[in-house]
Parts: structure tokens; sequence; C-alpha cells
């Protein structure tokens, strides 16, 4: 085919007939989620906790551990989807779990245990769809029309923000003024709306059928491979015993050298276990050189050709990869989920001034300028500020976006720890300076959250798709049980609980300035490859 040809074909292809009741699902299901979780932290900390040493701290907790829960799901639902039931089954089916969850919050408004029950059934809900409702977007387009996966996606992305900017401002309302039995019922009929327009577009869909348990998937593969690779470490040490007994007799000699320090120690469990632990030490190390030494030397790998294809091997490889720079993504996370959370407390703060371009706003609504900024930044990023770096030469690839994503998400809690010291000084302070850290964070997960979403779905194999898409989903729940745990050891006087106001988020500002820079030094070594849902090979320039 030439040139011309394909540019016609591209030309004339059209976006699928079934993306219009995915979209409409998407916003009707996020509108629901975001309103719940919008007035979340607040109602938790004054109907549950308000008679706790530290409510702000168990408030913040229970929200992050929901919101960890929450992205810790899709492992499941994604494998039940790519190995079992498909993308539309799972859909279809775990939202009636995300519809009894929201009902049990509107009616067990006063009791705790079953208010929890809710959250639980809606994260199982939430968590199920997550990583097949984005895949099944990339899934609805094949060769002739996948250069618009990228413009389908910024419309999914608007979908999300378009139904949460609605919810946040709406449901805090409903709570001061009507209760909230209204409030948390009303994103569940949100949620029967979102599941209604889903099913009318069955007819439409594009429905990838599940592969089954395929020898071929990443979990079997890594196995094989790991089974093997320590078995010839074994084999090795049974021909070298002198290797296996050192760590035992480092052990004892510890342990004696313990007893004649202190022979009161011979009755401490830990000091008796030295012997042991060196020797579990020493299997942990034997395991860890083993894949690190043929991960390094591309010989991890060749063990699995015994069995699998070139191919096969191949497409696990790419998932590592992939893997490799998600790594760095659960601490965005973990300070960009605090938006909803810390910075809403923050916000309801005493000597905070709420009124802002004439309106006095309540504490929980100003999260929603972040989706009114999202549906501004999506065009403004993808259709003017991206061709014009481009076009002074400088090229725009994942890792700059994720990379400079880091720098502004470190730059957003600066401002926010900037209105905390005023605050804890008893000085007030506009809401309008909360604003601007809105501003900075928000562009950070345009560059972060965006690209990924991207990422994780054209970097996947085609067995693999929602497997991946879980990963994705898997680092914002280990940034959110980060958050869970610091909040925990808060509320019970723990080590955390010296970072309280403006000390808090300094803590916050060290880490992520940490990983920032680790992940400027490494990310030059990260290399793509695309597949798309034809089997489609293609290497993407770095």
């Amino acid at each position: 085919m030439s040139k011309s040809t394909s540019a016609a074909s591209a030309a004339k292809a059209r976006m699928p007939r079934s993306i219009p009741y995915i979209i409409g699902n998407e916003a009707a299901e996020r509108f629901s989620f975001y309103g719940m979780k919008a007035i979340l932290t607040t109602y938790l900390a004054t109907a549950f906790f308000h008679s706790a040493s530290n409510p702000a701290a168990l408030a913040n907790e229970k929200t992050h551990l929901f919101i960890s829960l929450t992205y810790l799901t899709p492992l499941i639902g994604g494998i039940i989807a790519d190995w079992f039931l498909g993308k539309y089954k799972v859909i279809l089916y775990v939202s009636l779990s995300y519809c009894l969850g929201h009902a049990c919050l509107a009616l067990f408004e006063n009791d705790v245990n079953g208010f929890m029950l809710g959250l639980l059934l809606i994260a199982l809900g939430a968590g199920g769809i997550k990583p097949c409702v984005s895949a099944n977007v990339g899934d609805q387009f094949d060769k002739s029309n996948n250069h618009l996966i990228p413009k389908a996606f910024d419309v999914f992305y608007f979908s999300i923000n378009f139904g949460s900017f609605f919810s946040t401002m709406l449901i805090p309302v409903l709570l001061k003024y009507y209760g909230p039995a209204l409030a948390f019922g009303i994103p569940g009929i949100l949620m029967g709306i979102a599941t209604f327009i889903f099913w009318l577009g069955r007819k439409k869909y594009v429905k990838v059928p599940p592969s089954g348990f395929r020898k071929e998937e990443f979990y079997n593969i890594n196995f094989y491979c790991l089974r093997n690779s320590i078995k010839s470490e074994k084999e090795y040490l049974i021909k070298n015993p002198f290797i296996l007994m050192s760590p035992i007799v480092a052990g004892f000699v510890a342990f004696i050298i313990a007893i004649i320090i202190n022979s009161e120690l011979i009755n401490n469990p830990f000091v008796i276990l030295l012997p042991i632990s060196g020797m579990v030490i020493f299997f942990l190390i034997i395991a860890i050189s083993s894949v690190k030494k043929r991960m390094n030397g591309e010989n991890f790998y060749d063990i699995a050709l015994r069995r699998y294809s070139a191919e096969q091997v191949s497409a696990v490889k790419s998932v590592w990869r992939v893997l490799a720079v998600f790594a760095f993504i659960p601490f965005f996370w973990a300070l960009y989920d605090q938006n909803g959370s810390e910075w809403v407390l923050q916000a309801a703060h005493p000597m905070m001034n709420l009124t802002c371009f004439g309106v006095t706003w309540l504490p929980e609504q100003i999260q929603s300028i972040n989706p009114i900024l999202i549906l501004v930044f999506i065009p403004l990023f993808s259709m003017v500020i991206y061709p014009a770096i481009e076009k002074i030469g400088i090229k725009v690839t994942p890792m700059r976006k994720i990379g400079t994503g880091l720098v502004l998400t470190a730059l957003s809690f600066v401002i926010i720890y900037l209105i905390q010291v005023r605050l804890d000084a008893g000085q007030p302070v506009n809401i309008i300076w909360q604003l601007w850290a809105y501003v900075v964070i928000t562009m950070a997960e345009i560059l972060i959250s965006i690209t990924g979403l991207e990422y994780a779905y054209t970097q996947a194999p085609k067995t693999m798709k929602s497997t991946i898409m879980s990963f994705w989903l898997l680092m914002v729940s280990i940034g959110n049980i980060l958050v869970t745990l610091i909040n925990n050891n808060k509320a019970s006087n723990g080590f955390f609980a010296r970072y309280e106001g403006a000390n808090y988020y300094a803590l916050f500002i060290g880490i992520i300035l940490f990983i920032t820079l680790i992940f400027i030094l490494v990310s030059k070594n990260f290399t793509e490859r695309s597949y798309l849902i034809d089997d489609t090979d293609q290497k993407i320039e770095q």
C-alpha cells in the first residue's frame, strides 16, 4: 500500500460506534465514585471519629485504606477478565456490588460497621471495573483506526473529570443541607444509570474473548524461570556444602558473642533465632543473586526457551520493562490522592478563608477545581504545549512527561506546606493559595496519569492487556498504602506522630524529591515496544 493510500485510509477512519456508550458509562460511574469520595474524609472525621484523640489521622487512614483497596482489587478483576469471563461480563457483574455498596452508605449513615461494609463493596466493584473499562477502550480499535487511540483516551479521561466536577460540587451541598442519606444515595443512583448505559451498548462492543489459563501468561513464565534458576543454585550448593555451612556457623558465632556480652540474652527469642536467621538470609541472598546474575546477563529468561517460544518470552520481558517505569508511580499517587483527603481537611481549618471570587465555598468543594483544570489542560497540552515543545526540537517522550510530572508534584506540596506553616502560626490564609497547588498538581496529573494510562495499554502484549492495566492501578494502591500506614502510625501516637501540621507535608516533599532524582538518573535506560490489538509490533524511538 502506498503512503498516499495509507494517509487517505487514516483520514477516513472513524471512531468506533461503541465508544460513546463506554464514555457515557464512565462519566456516570465517576460521578458516583467521586461524589461519594468528595465527602468521605470529612464525614468520617465528624460522624465516626470525632471523639478520637486524632480524628484527622483516623479519617485519613480509612480514606486511603479504601482507595488502596479500590486499586488493589483490579489485579483480581484483570485476571478474571483476561482468563475467564472477558471484560464485558466482568464490568456488568461487578457493577451490582458497586450499587449495593452505595446503598449501604446511605442506609448505615450512623453505623460504622455497616458503613465500612459499603466501602468494601464499592472497592470490590470499582476495582473490578477499573482494569477492564480502560482496556476495553483500546479493544474497540484495529489496524485501520489505531491512530485514534490517543484521542479516545483523551475523551475517556475528559469524561472522568466531567462526572467528577459536577459530583464534587453537588454532593457536599446535599450533605450539608439534606443529610448523609441523600448525599450518599444520589451517587448510588448514578451508578445504576452507569450500569444501564453500559448495557445499552452491548451489541456494539468489540468483545475480545478471554484467553483462558494460558501457559505463556506472565505469571507462569516468571515462575518457571525462577523455580529452575533456584534449582540450579541448589545443585551448586550440594556440590559445595561448605558454602551452605558458612552462614550457619556465622549465626552460631553471633549467638555466642551475644551471650558473652550479656548472659541474660539467652532467654531472648530473637537471639536464639540467630543461627536460623543466618541460614534464611543466606538463601535469600542466593535467590536474589541468582536472579540478578541471570537478568543482568540476559540469561534468566533463556531458561524459559526450553518450554516457551521466543515471542512469548519477549512479551514477558516487555511487561517487565513497563513495570520498571511503574515502580516510580506509587510515590506520585501517595501525594496526589491527598488532595481529596488531607488537603480537604486543610481547607476546613478555622483560619482558612473560604471566600473566593465572591463565593464562600464548602471545604469539600475546593477539589472540584481539579476536574475543571483537567478539562482545560487536556486540549491545551495535546494541541498547544506538546506541539510547541516538539517544534523547538525537544522530543516529548513518556519518560520526559513522567519526570516533569514528578517535579511538579513536589512543587504542589511545597505550596501546601507554606500554607500550613501560616495556619500553624495562627495566621489567616485565603483559599485561593490552595487553588494554585491544585493547578500545579493537575499539570502533574496530565503528565503522569494520562501518559501512564496510554503507556500501560500500548506496551502490553495482547493476552495481558487487562493484567498490565491492573498493574498500573496497583501502583495507586501501593501509594495509598504508604499514606495509610503513616496515618495509622500517627493515630497510634507512633514514630510519625511527630510529623504534624507543616512537618507532615515536608515529609512527603522529601520523599518525592528523592524518588524524582532516582527516576531522572535511570529513565534514560528505559525502552519501549508497542503491542496493538492485531499483534503488530513496532519499535518506538525513545
